[in-house]
C-alpha cells in the first residue's frame, strides 16, 4: 500500500472509519508534487513522508511516485519556499516553450532571486542573484518566471548566436502559427521585437549581453520553427540575399495559394524546409506535393530542403540557390501577373 492509500479507510469492529489524515494524504495524492511545509501544515508527520509511497527531490521538496512532476510544478513549490524566487534561463525558456537544444533538456534548474537575498542553493538547482525590477517576472498560472523578453536575454549566456536567434524568433511568431509547446501554452506572440529591445537596453555590462545584441537584429516575426531559422541564418552567411519569412503567394485573383517557408518574391523562388514528418506522413507528403504544383504553374521555382542541408549537406543548399537566383536573374524572374 503506498503512502496515498494508508490509512484512508480502517475497518475497526466490523464498521468503517476514517483515518484522521486521510483527507491530507488525498490532497497530497492530487498534487504532482509538494514542499514539506506544506505536508507538516496539512498534519502529516515526517514518519509518513518516509515511506516508499514519495519520492525525495531535495530536502524540502517531495512527490508521490507513479505521478511524474512538471517543471511548473516544482518550481513553483520552490518558489514557494523563499518569496521572490522566479524561474530564469533555460528553465523559463522550457516553461515559454522556447526552443532549446538537445544539451539543455535536461539541465538543472535555473531559479533567480532579487540581488540582496540568498543565492539559490540546493541540489538540481543553478542559483542567481540579480536585479529583478518590476516588469521583468511575471506569474503565470500559479508558476514564478522571467518574461519572454527577459528569459531571451538570459539565455545569451547558455546559446550560440544561431540557436538564441532561433530562439527569439519562436517568441515572435504570428497569432495564426502554432502555439508554442511548453508548460504555459499561451497564445503567440509572446513578445515583441520593441520588448527584447527595451530589456536589453537594461542589461548594460552583464554576462551575455554582447551576443543579444548580435542577435537581436537577426529575429524575424512569423517563423515557424527552428530549421527555417538555421537555413535562413545559413543563407545569410553564404553572403547570398536573404529570403522573407512565410508570406502568402496569391494567384491573379487574389486566392491564397501557398505560404513558403522562405521566398524570394521579385525572382519567383520559394524555398521549404521538409521535415522528417513531411516524409513519413502520406497525406502531408501528397499536400506538399500539390502545393509545389500550383506554384510552378504561376511560374515559381520551388526548392525544398531536409535537415542533411543544414549539416553536411550545407555547401549544397547555398549553391542550389545560389543557381536558382542567377538563373533567375539571367531570365529577368521579376513578380507579374502569373503570382504575387
Amino acid at each position: 500500500m503506498d503512502s496515498a492509500e494508508a490509512g484512508a479507510e480502517l475497518v475497526h469492529h466490523g464498521s468503517m472509519q476514517t483515518d484522521p489524515m486521510a483527507a491530507a494524504l488525498l490532497s497530497l495524492g492530487t498534487a504532482r508534487c509538494f514542499t514539506v511545509e506544506r505536508a507538516r501544515g496539512l498534519g502529516i508527520p515526517p514518519s509518513v513522508l518516509r515511506r516508499t509511497g514519495y519520492q525525495r527531490h531535495s530536502r524540502s521538496l517531495r512527490s508521490v511516485k507513479g505521478i511524474p512532476a512538471e517543471v511548473s510544478d516544482v518550481v513553483t513549490c520552490l518558489g514557494s519556499l523563499v518569496p521572490g524566487t522566479v524561474a530564469s534561463h533555460s528553465t523559463a525558456a522550457v516553461l515559454w516553450g522556447m526552443p532549446l537544444p538537445r544539451r539543455l533538456h535536461d539541465a538543472p534548474l535555473h531559479l533567480t532571486r532579487p540581488v540582496g537575498g540568498s543565492r539559490p542553493r540546493r541540489k538540481g538547482v543553478v542559483g542567481h542573484l540579480a536585479d529583478l525590477p518590476y516588469g521583468a517576472t511575471v506569474t503565470v498560472y500559479g508558476v514564478p518566471l522571467t518574461t519572454p523578453a527577459r528569459t531571451w536575454c538570459d539565455l545569451a549566456t547558455q546559446l550560440t548566436t544561431p540557436e538564441l536567434v532561433a530562439a527569439g524568433d519562436a517568441l515572435l511568431r504570428k497569432p495564426d502559427a502554432p502555439r508554442l509547446i511548453g508548460g504555459l501554452a499561451l497564445p503567440n506572440p509572446l513578445t515583441t521585437v520593441e520588448l527584447l529591445t527595451a530589456e536589453l537596453a537594461t542589461r548594460a555590462g552583464a554576462r551575455g549581453t554582447g551576443r543579444a545584441r548580435e542577435s537581436l537584429p537577426l529575429l524575424r516575426t512569423g517563423v515557424d520553427s527552428v530549421p527555417e531559422t538555421l537555413l535562413r541564418l545559413l543563407i545569410r552567411d553564404a553572403g547570398l540575399p536573404e529570403p522573407e519569412v512565410n508570406r502568402w503567394i496569391t494567384d491573379v485573383d487574389g486566392r491564397r495559394i501557398s505560404r513558403p517557408d522562405l521566398q524570394y518574391r521579385s525572382r519567383r523562388i520559394a524555398l521549404e524546409y521538409e521535415g522528417e514528418h513531411h516524409l513519413t506522413d502520406a497525406r502531408q507528403w501528397a499536400h506538399d506535393i500539390e502545393r509545389d504544383e500550383r506554384l510552378r504553374a504561376l511560374g515559381w521555382t520551388v526548392l525544398r530542403f531536409t535537415k542533411v542541408h543544414l549539416g553536411e549537406g550545407r555547401r549544397d543548399a547555398v549553391a542550389r540557390i545560389a543557381r536558382a537566383l542567377s538563373t533567375a536573374e539571367e531570365c529577368g524572374g521579376v513578380t507579374g501577373p502569373r503570382g504575387q
